[in-house]
């Protein structure tokens, strides 16, 4: 017998889309009750109070586990629910001795979300600048864009992709004279035209020095800030925010760093970040940030962590949120079971990625991984045995390999493995497949003599 590469082709394509589909409908068959925990500092309590949803509703509670009703839970986040304390006439005077109003809260909220989706894509190279300075009442949209390349800045016209000469030579200069030195490491603005105010540009250059570039009724303007940046630049951002506590942020290997408007870089005290799968939230309020951290890689056992800091960014209280271990367990064990349905997984989306994939991972259980290869062999080789037909030994490494992924290929397209010419395959021939081709009397009459039993006269 010998293997045919075209069933073994369709064999192996069917295995590889099974990787996919039979983890991808176990875990929706098995997956809890979603379940989303958060953490809040309160300053009134001075330590976090958690937060968590679910289907059937939310469950409050401090952050040592003690239950909480709805109206304690959001009296000791006066920030948090300033409208509606405001509304209800419950908005204190004072917090942590500190007098404050609901629209001091109001102007305090700020959220930055930095995800490793924004700096795992490829990058384009294409950028829009808003007119920081505009005729009208309102930001807009330019007429172009520009296009980084390694020696500066080109504008294209939006129109017809056409070079903006002008525009491109009076930027080159204003980059020169600022001495900005090319090719950049990175470059971030934020080109939403609904917003108040635009405050342009932040970029790197190739020496590592921090630069802010805006454009001004549509000239450029371009300074130095006299900061630098050591490492790799992964992704720079610019929040415009009415407080103005920092211009934007720029994200490293290992570390996040504010932009402030006295050119001041502050790095955040976020411990464990790593770049690669870490995303970082920050939120403000009249008097402290939070700051949240955790590897999306790994969400059941690692634990988010929040740090409350002043607003000088110094830590003055942290908290390791785990997920809650009751969903946790149900996750890995269901996790577990299904490594007997397929020894590997196809990944298409990561949380950490921003594109689709081709990822082939193990299963959760080795062990029960391979006690499914072996029920699929001996499947396969029951099957075999009913139905009479040949086994080859590639077969058996194939779906002692893949499964039951594998088992499915086989018996959708058939044995991988055909009979050689003149290769008995162990069927027993009825009378009429035993008759000779030639029809002839004479043919005939050699067949009676030679496949008859005694005593049998044939067809005569």
């Amino acid at each position: 017998m010998t293997l045919s590469p075209a069933r073994l082709a369709c064999a192996v394509v069917t295995a590889m889309s099974l990787f996919w589909f039979i983890p991808d409908v176990y875990r929706r068959a098995t997956n809890p009750e979603k379940v989303r925990a958060t953490a809040y500092y309160s300053a009134v309590e001075e330590r976090f109070m958690v937060r968590t949803d679910t289907f059937t509703g939310a469950g409050y509670a401090d952050e040592s586990g003690n239950p909480l009703e709805a109206p304690a839970f959001k009296e000791r986040l006066p920030f948090l629910y300033f409208a509606e304390l405001e509304k209800q006439g419950r908005f204190p005077a004072t917090v942590a001795g500190v007098p404050v109003t609901a629209q001091d809260a109001r102007n305090a909220l700020q959220t930055v979300q930095l995800s490793p989706r924004m700096w795992n894509l490829p990058k384009m190279p294409l950028n829009v600048l808003l007119d920081a300075a505009p005729a009208g009442a309102h930001l807009s949209l330019p007429p172009d864009i520009f296009r980084i390349t390694g020696t500066g800045l080109d504008f294209i016209r939006c129109a017809d992709g056409s070079l903006d000469t002008a525009k491109t030579a009076r930027f080159a200069e204003a980059l020169r004279t600022a001495d900005v030195r090319f090719p950049l490491r990175g470059l971030g603005s934020n080109p939403n035209p609904l917003k108040s105010f635009d405050e342009g540009c932040l970029l790197v250059d190739a020496e590592g020095r921090v630069f802010r570039l805006a454009m001004h009724k549509g000239e450029p303007r371009c300074r130095a800030t006299g900061l630098a940046i050591d490492g790799e630049v992964k992704a720079i951002t610019v929040e415009e925010h009415p407080r103005r506590a920092f211009v934007g942020t720029i994200v490293t290997g290992d570390a996040v760093h504010l932009v402030t408007y006295d050119d001041t870089l502050v790095r955040l005290p976020l411990e464990g970040f790593d770049a690669a799968g870490s995303y970082a939230v920050l939120r403000s309020d009249p008097l402290n940030v939070t700051l949240a951290s955790a590897d999306l890689r790994d969400r059941l056992t690692q634990p988010t962590r929040y740090i409350a800091t002043d607003a000088q960014y110094n830590p003055v209280h942290t908290f390791d949120l785990y997920f809650p271990a009751e969903a946790r367990s149900r996750i890995e064990a269901a996790q577990v079971v299904g490594s007997v349905l397929s020894p590997l997984a196809l990944r298409q989306f990561a949380p950490e990625e921003g594109r689709v994939l081709f990822r082939i991972e193990p299963a959760a259980s080795l062990p029960l991984a391979a006690l499914g290869c072996a029920l699929s062999v001996a499947l396969l080789v029951l099957m075999r045995r009913r139905t009479r037909t040949g086994l080859h030994w590639g077969e058996t490494l194939f779906v002692a390999a893949t499964g039951l992924p594998g088992l499915a290929g086989v018996l959708v397209f058939g044995p991988l493995a055909t009979p050689e010419t003149g290769e008995a395959t162990g069927k027993r021939l009825s009378h009429d497949e035993k008759r000779p081709a030639d029809k002839s009397p004479e043919g005939l009459k050699g067949f009676h003599k030679k496949g008859c039993a005694p005593g049998c006269r044939g067809n005569e």
